[in-house]
């Protein structure tokens, strides 16, 4: 039986998803685990298997400990399936015919506006909200939460017909003096 993977990306690197970069990784090695598991006979080939960041000694050492017989394709190849766990329900091709993962263990990663609609599709999700927000959201979001309460009466008044938290942050960093951080 010969097991075929492709995109796995194993050091691939997330721009702004910096901080969920263990996550990331050990959802791919949990994929590993799985397939060496449920295909204990079979010959893995991997296509795409490197990322961007991988040597190829530590993506053969992290293969080793999980498979028998394995063969890994350096050269990039275009393949009609899709076997990253990352923003995806990973597919995989076993003696020709493309099987979907769907017990596989998925992250999704979400570039957002605002922090009003977190939806998740996947086993879990990462969350970078790129605007500012007044509160923490949790550990799976990243975000720069800042303070916009005012505190005086003229902070309120010149505030209040603002709209959004930027702007009441940039106005109040002015009124106050202080030094604005993005």
């Amino acid at each position: 039986m010969i097991v075929e993977v492709n995109n796995l990306a194993l050091y691939e690197h997330y721009s702004g998803f910096e901080k969920f970069r263990d996550n990331i990784f050990r959802c791919k090695v949990n994929l590993l685990a799985h397939l060496s598991k449920t295909f204990t006979d079979a010959k893995f080939v991997f296509y795409n298997a490197l990322g961007e960041f991988g040597l190829i000694e530590d993506l053969e050492e992290v293969l080793e400990g999980f498979f028998h017989e394995f063969e890994v394709v350096y050269e990039e190849i275009d393949l009609d399936f899709n076997s990253s766990p990352v923003n995806n329900v990973p597919e995989i091709r076993v003696d020709g015919v493309v099987q979907k993962l769907d017990n596989a263990e998925t992250i999704g990663l979400y570039r957002l506006l605002t922090a009003s609609n977190l939806k998740c599709d996947y086993t879990n999700c990462f969350y970078l909200i790129e605007n500012f927000l007044t509160e923490d959201m949790g550990e799976n979001t990243l975000s720069y939460v800042v303070d916009v309460k005012p505190r005086n009466f003229a902070e309120s008044n010149i505030t209040s017909n603002l709209n959004t938290i930027a702007e009441k942050y940039v106005v109040l960093k002015l009124i106050r003096g202080e030094e604005l951080c993005f």
